[in-house]
């Protein structure tokens, strides 16, 4: 390959920092830019794997840069992306999983390899989870309401010292979270994938078996779902587990909506079998006006940003020179999807 041709999709207003990717090898590297924006609604559908119809009206100029390229750097591809990018050999998404990709066939195939930015977020997306927890525990909602009221009374607050925090997931978010509750005084405990006992995971006291879950669940004072999402994970947290919770217990999801039966737990927080949920990722995205999540008061809603933060392109496109640097060498590329794990 005499000239690699790398389309950055989606990326104009990173063009500067695009560009300086030639420097890595300014014989070989040459930079496209291209726009294809799906709407939500689209990209909601694509993670659910429903089948979306190849896009009617791509640009002349999208189609053309699709077919020249070898690598795409760009958070979603058109369906069909095997016959419109023949060429393309390497696509690195600048998103922490691969769900936005079902449906275009890149998953189904091991023609393409496939990387994203696991881990690049995990500590921010840790943070959210931390203060979601202080969020319930320091009772902000209501103090909230009663400042709109002018009201001043105190009450009794909970503090997460000594408290037991249940991990479910202790991949790269889920050890991030756990080295920030261990700061605050908490007992972390988790499950990571099939056979995990006695696997030594920083900042977790205890680390179960999947089949444990129930224990875990019963166990904790707050329940965080960081797992990622695949066939196995679909699901994971249904009615018997919430069942399984105190009552006085929070759960925190900065999973995937699928990975929760939000039917089940809307009855939970509707009858107080459960305190309380703050809920970052949902089945459908954003989030239908008619669900009832919405008209619960003791559910912590914020759409899909707890990854959301102001470095997080420029990190993503430090990540992909890196691995760019990687593959013109030769080297295994980080950050890679594993068809077999699904993740």
């Amino acid at each position: 390959m005499s000239r690699l041709n790398i389309l950055a999709l989606n990326m104009s207003t990173l063009a500067g920092a695009f560009d300086a990717l030639r420097a890595i090898d300014p014989e070989r590297i040459h930079i496209l830019h291209a726009e294809y924006r799906p709407s939500w609604e689209e990209v909601s559908a694509r993670r659910r794997g429903t089948p979306l119809p190849e896009p009617e009206n791509l640009s002349p100029e999208l189609r053309a840069a699709l077919h020249e390229a070898d690598v795409i750097f760009g958070f979603t591809v058109p369906r069909g992306i095997r016959q419109l990018a023949p060429r393309l050999v390497w696509l690195a998404t600048p998103s922490t999983g691969i769900d936005h990709l079902r449906s275009t066939g890149l998953l189904e195939s091991d023609e393409v390899t496939i990387t994203n930015v696991a881990g690049l977020a995990a500590g921010v997306i840790a943070e959210h989870v931390l203060a979601a927890m202080l969020f319930f525990a320091k009772r902000l909602r209501h103090f909230e309401a009663e400042r709109l009221q002018r009201k001043w009374r105190m009450t009794r607050l909970r503090i997460l010292e000594g408290r037991t925090l249940a991990l479910v997931g202790v991949g790269n978010i889920g050890r991030e979270v756990a080295t920030r509750a261990k700061a605050f005084g908490m007992r972390v405990m988790g499950i990571g994938r099939g056979s995990s006992t006695g696997r030594d995971v920083p900042g977790v006291d205890r680390v179960l078996d999947r089949k444990e879950l129930p224990d875990l669940l019963a166990a904790a004072d707050y329940v965080v779902l960081a797992v990622a999402d695949t066939p196995e994970t679909r699901g994971i947290i249904g009615g018997a587990e919430i069942g399984a919770m105190k009552s006085d217990a929070v759960l925190v999801n900065v999973a995937r909506g699928t990975v929760l039966d939000e039917a089940a737990l809307c009855e939970a927080l509707r009858t107080g079998a459960i305190a309380g949920a703050a809920l970052d990722v949902f089945a459908h995205e954003p989030l239908p006006a008619d669900s009832p999540l919405w008209e619960l008061p003791n559910v912590l809603i914020t759409p899909h940003v707890a990854a959301n933060f102001d470095e997080y392109l420029p990190r993503s496109v430090e990540h992909f020179a890196a691995n760019l640097r990687r593959f013109l060498s030769g080297a295994s590329l980080e950050s890679r999807f594993d068809r077999g794990r699904g993740y």
